[in-house]
C-alpha cells in the first residue's frame, strides 16, 4: 500500500568480536536477547556452558573446537572466520529471500553477517541443538548487536513444531515472499538427526504460511463484504464478554466432526456427566448432537460460504445453545440460526465503528471452527478442554463422523452403485495430491493431506501456548503435541466432577442508540475513503510526471512538494487508510516485495529512483481499487436501525 513511507534502513549491527570479561559478554549478550525472549534467557541462565576450546585464529578473531566422537572438531576457521562467514551466508540473496533459516550457530560469525544487512522486510530464524554450546558462546563472543532484534528469532534445544510456528506465525506473509537455509558444516556434524529434523519442520511450517497467506488474499473482500453484512449485530447485538471465565476450572468438550467421534461421544448422554462439563461443538456437528440426544452449550461459526446455512436447516427452536459467530461469517449463518446469538470481536469493525464500536474481550480468531471452540474454552476459564472427534486425518478411511449435515447434502446422489462410504473416500481422494501417508494414535497408517496438516500445526502452537491442560480424547486420528491423551471415559471420570454452573444466555433484541450511532459513525468512514480515493487519483499523474521529468530537479521539486501535501493529508486519514488496507492485501504483498528488490538490488540512483516510482505507482492503482471495494460494501444508506432480531429479518447491510 502505498504511504510514500521512507525507505527500510539495515539497523547498524556491531560485527561479533573479542571481549575481554566473559561475564560482561554474557550479560550484554542477555541482555539484548531479553527484549525478544525472556524466557530462553531464563533458560540460558539455568544451563552449564559446554566445554568448548577457544583459540586465536590468525586473523585475530577467535576459532574454537570442541570434542566429537574422539576428536576435535573445528567450529569456525583457524584463519579466517570471516571470510568463512560469508562464504557460508553466500547463499542468501537479500533481494530474493525474505526469511532465512540458519541451521547451526557455531560461533556465530555467519550469523553475524547475515544479520548486518537484514532491514525490516527480512526476518532470520537462528537454530542452534546444542543450548550448552549456545551459552558457551554467549559467554565469549559479543552477538548483543542482533539478538533481540524484532525480526530475529533465536531457537535451540529439539525441534519443536508448535514453537517455530509461534515464532514465525507474525511473518507469514514475509515467508511467502521466498526463503533460503544457510547450513553451518559443523553442527551438521555434531546434531544431524536435529538438524534433519528442523529441516523439515521448516518445510511444513512454510506449507503452513502459504496456506494461511493465500487464504487472506483470496478471501480479503468476501471478509469485509461478510463482516459488513452482520455490522448490525457486531454493533448493537449480543457479544460474548459475558462469558469471559464464566467456567473457570470447569472441564470443556470440544466436538470437532472427525470419524473417530462415532467412537465415544455417546457418553455425553448421561446426564449426570453432561450437567459437569461445557460442551462446544463445531457447527458441522450440531445435528449429530442433537440426533443422539446432547444439546451443546456452544455452537461455533466462521465459515465465509453460504452452503453453512445447510448446517442447520430442519433445526427446532434451540433456546438454550448459544451461537458464538466471528463477524467475518457468512451472514446466512446468522440468519438461519434458531437460538441465542453472541459475536467475537473484530478488529477491523471496531476500527470502522471507532468510538461507536463496543468494547470486547477479543477472542483468537480461528482458521477452522475447531479453534474457534478451543479459543471460546479459554475464554471461558475452562481447565481441562477435552477434544474428542479431532482427528484431523482419514481414520478407517472417513472423512467426516456419519450423520453429519454434508451427507445430507450427498443424499440425493445415493444408490446402489454409490454408498456413502464410496463418497466419502472420493472425498478423500479428490486430493491425492496432497495426501500423505502418516500414523494415527495407534501406530496405524492413516491419510492426512496438506490442509489438516496445517490446522494441526495451529493447534500444537496454540496447545504449545496454552496455560490450560489440553486433553485429546478423540480416540483417533494423528498425535498432537502438548497434549495428554487419555479416553473420554478416562477424561470425564477424573474432571466432570461437579456441576457447571449457569452460562448466562443473550437476548435478542439489538440497541437502536448504537444502532443510529454505527449510521453516523458509517457515514464518517465513507466520507473519509472517498477523501482518500480524491487524493489517490490526484498524486497518480504527479508521480507520472516525476518520471517523465526525472533529471529536472526544479520540476521535480515542485511536483514532490504537491506529493508531500497529499501525503500530509493521507496521514490525518490514518484511520480510513488502514481500513481500506483490509481490502489491499494483494498492492501490500507486492509493496514488501518491491521493497525488498529495490533496498538490497545495487544499482545507480536514478534507476532506484524510477524503480520506486513505478512500485509507487502500482501501490495507488491497488489502493484506488480497494478504495472502491470499500465504498462499494459500506454504502451509508444501507444502515436502517431495526430494533428487534426476526426470524424473517436478520440485520445485514444488503
Amino acid at each position: 500500500m502505498t504511504r510514500f513511507q521512507a525507505q527500510p534502513r539495515c539497523v547498524p549491527i556491531t560485527l561479533a568480536v573479542l571481549m575481554p570479561d566473559s561475564s560482561a559478554i554474557l550479560e550484554a549478550n542477555l541482555a539484548a536477547l531479553a527484549r525478544s525472549d525472556p524466557a530462553l534467557v531464563a533458560r540460558l541462565h539455568q544451563t552449564s556452558a559446554l566445554e568448548v576450546q577457544f583459540q586465536p585464529a590468525r586473523s585475530g578473531l577467535l576459532s574454537a573446537t570442541v570434542q566429537h566422537e574422539g576428536r576435535p572438531l573445528q567450529l569456525a576457521s583457524r584463519f579466517d572466520p570471516l571470510a568463512e562467514a560469508a562464504k557460508t551466508a553466500a547463499s542468501v540473496d537479500l533481494a530474493r529471500h525474505a526469511g532465512i533459516f540458519v541451521l547451526g550457530m557455531g560461533l556465530g560469525y555467519h550469523v553475524a553477517h547475515i544479520a548486518a544487512r537484514l532491514n525490516n522486510t527480512t526476518m532470520l530464524i537462528v537454530y542452534e541443538p546444542d543450548i550448552a554450546m549456545l551459552r558457551a558462546v554467549l559467554e565469549t563472543v559479543d552477538h548483543a548487536g542482533w539478538l533481540g532484534l524484532p525480526n530475529v528469532v533465536l531457537l535451540t534445544g529439539e525441534p519443536d513444531r508448535g514453537e517455530l510456528l509461534s515464532r514465525v506465525d507474525r511473518f507469514a506473509a514475509m515467508l511467502t515472499q521466498g526463503t533460503v537455509l544457510v547450513a553451518h558444516p559443523p553442527t551438521r556434524q555434531l546434531h544431524p538427526q536435529s538438524i534433519q529434523r528442523f529441516g523439515e519442520l521448516v518445510t511444513e511450517v512454510l506449507a503452513y504460511c502459504r496456506t494461511h497467506v493465500a487464504t487472506a488474499l483470496v478471501n480479503a473482500a468476501r471478509t469485509v463484504h461478510n463482516l459488513a453484512s452482520n455490522l448490525r449485530y457486531y454493533a448493537a447485538g449480543a457479544n460474548t464478554n459475558d462469558l469471559h471465565q464464566a467456567a473457570r476450572g470447569y472441564p470443556a468438550v470440544c466436538v470437532g466432526a472427525g470419524p473417530s467421534l462415532a467412537k465415544n461421544v455417546d457418553l455425553l448422554r448421561d446426564p449426570a456427566l453432561r450437567a459437569n462439563v461445557v460442551v462446544i461443538t463445531a457447527q458441522t456437528t450440531l445435528k449429530p448432537l442433537l440426533d443422539r440426544g446432547i444439546t451443546p452449550d456452544f455452537v461455533t461459526a466462521l465459515d465465509y460460504h453460504e452452503i453453512s446455512r445447510r448446517f442447520y436447516e430442519g433445526l427446532p427452536e434451540l433456546p438454550t445453545v448459544t451461537l458464538i459467530a466471528e463477524p467475518k461469517a457468512h451472514e446466512s449463518i446468522l440468519a438461519s440460526f434458531p437460538g441465542p446469538i453472541r459475536v467475537t470481536h473484530d478488529g477491523f469493525l471496531s476500527r470502522l465503528l471507532g468510538p461507536a464500536a463496543p468494547r470486547i474481550v477479543p477472542i483468537r480468531s480461528g482458521a477452522t471452527v475447531a479453534h474457534l471452540s478451543f479459543y471460546l474454552a479459554q475464554h471461558l476459564g475452562c481447565d481441562p478442554i477435552i477434544l474428542i472427534g479431532q482427528d484431523l486425518g482419514f481414520s478407517d478411511g472417513l472423512y467426516y463422523c456419519p450423520g453429519t449435515a454434508i451427507h445430507d447434502v450427498w443424499a440425493p446422489e445415493l444408490g446402489p452403485f454409490n454408498t456413502l462410504e464410496m463418497m466419502e473416500w472420493q472425498r478423500i481422494v479428490r486430493h491425492r495430491g496432497h495426501l500423505q501417508k502418516l500414523d494415527d494414535i495407534h501406530g496405524r497408517p492413516i491419510y492426512s493431506d496438506e490442509q489438516m496438516i496445517t490446522y494441526l500445526k495451529q493447534f500444537e502452537r496454540d496447545f504449545a501456548e496454552a496455560p490450560q491442560v489440553v486433553i485429546d480424547a478423540s480416540e483417533g486420528g494423528l498425535p498432537k503435541d502438548h497434549t495428554m491423551r487419555m479416553t473420554l471415559a478416562e477424561a470425564l471420570q477424573r474432571h466432570a466432577t461437579r456441576p457447571v454452573p449457569h452460562l448466562p444466555l443473550p437476548g435478542r433484541e439489538l440497541n437502536a442508540a448504537r444502532l443510529e450511532a454505527t449510521t453516523a459513525q458509517l457515514q464518517r468512514r465513507v466520507d473519509q475513503v472517498r477523501e482518500l480515493r480524491a487524493l489517490t487519483r490526484g498524486t497518480a499523474p504527479l508521480l507520472r510526471q516525476i518520471q517523465e521529468h526525472q533529471r529536472d530537479y526544479q520540476r521535480v521539486e515542485r511536483l514532490f512538494r504537491k506529493v508531500e501535501k497529499n501525503k500530509a493529508r493521507v496521514d490525518q486519514l490514518q484511520e480510513a487508510f488502514e481500513l481500506v488496507g483490509e481490502l489491499n492485501t494483494i498492492g501490500t504483498f507486492n509493496r514488501a516485495r518491491a521493497d525488498r528488490s529495490i533496498h538490497h538490488t545495487e544499482s545507480e540512483e536514478f534507476d532506484r529512483q524510477r524503480r520506486r516510482l513505478d512500485r509507487d505507482l502500482e501501490n495507488l492503482k491497488w489502493l484506488e481499487q480497494a478504495c472502491d471495494e470499500f465504498l462499494t460494501i459500506f454504502a451509508p444508506e444501507r444502515v436502517e436501525p431495526r430494533p428487534t432480531i426476526k426470524e424473517s429479518s436478520v440485520p445485514c447491510l444488503t
